[in-house]
């Protein structure tokens, strides 16, 4: 029961995530048209929030009330669960990286980012970039730890719960 109330709290702290990652993949779809580069990432944000609220849906509607579900709702679960573990594996990568890289080649690799950018403002200087930076990578790891934390036990709960995707009996009138 622990198990489940955990995923429970995850999967809310989850959810406002996904309603605000789904809001900006919706206005990043017609960039990813225009450039190919992002679609990737485009689709990643997709499966992200389709797992985030089919697993929502799986918890309230399936496994609190002992209801039968769709073999269509395991699907959704299970293939959005495996590429949002890889976009979590992803942050947890991105966030490590720059944790661990050293103070003078992130200076270096934000001077050459800033040079590149023609109408910054004078206010945001190398330091201050380095501290979003190092305040998003915290924020990018522990979001990540949630993601994958949330989808091992989901396919855990997936496994656990199978019988609510069983063939409901069919009664046998004579």
């Amino acid at each position: 029961m622990k198990e489940l109330s955990f995923y429970r709290v995850i999967t809310y702290i989850l959810v406002p995530f996904a309603s605000i990652l789904g809001i900006m993949d919706l206005f990043m779809i017609p960039s990813a048209l225009g450039n190919p580069s992002i679609l990737f990432s485009v689709f990643l944000l997709a499966t992200f929030c389709i797992y985030v609220f089919a697993s929502l849906i799986f918890l309230v509607r399936h496994i609190d009330q002992n209801k039968h579900a769709n073999h269509s709702l395991k699907d959704w679960v299970k293939v959005n669960a495996y590429a949002s573990f890889f976009l979590g594996i992803q942050f947890l990568v991105s966030a490590v990286g720059i944790f661990y890289m050293p103070q003078h080649e992130l200076s270096d690799y934000i001077d050459k980012f800033l040079g590149t950018q023609a109408n910054m403002p004078s206010n945001i200087n190398t330091a201050l970039f380095i501290k979003i930076m190092r305040g998003v990578a915290y924020f990018l790891f522990f979001f990540s730890f949630l993601l994958i934390v949330h989808v091992t036990m989901g396919l855990r709960l997936l496994k656990k719960y199978a019988y609510l995707f069983n063939d409901e009996p069919t009664s046998t009138e004579e």
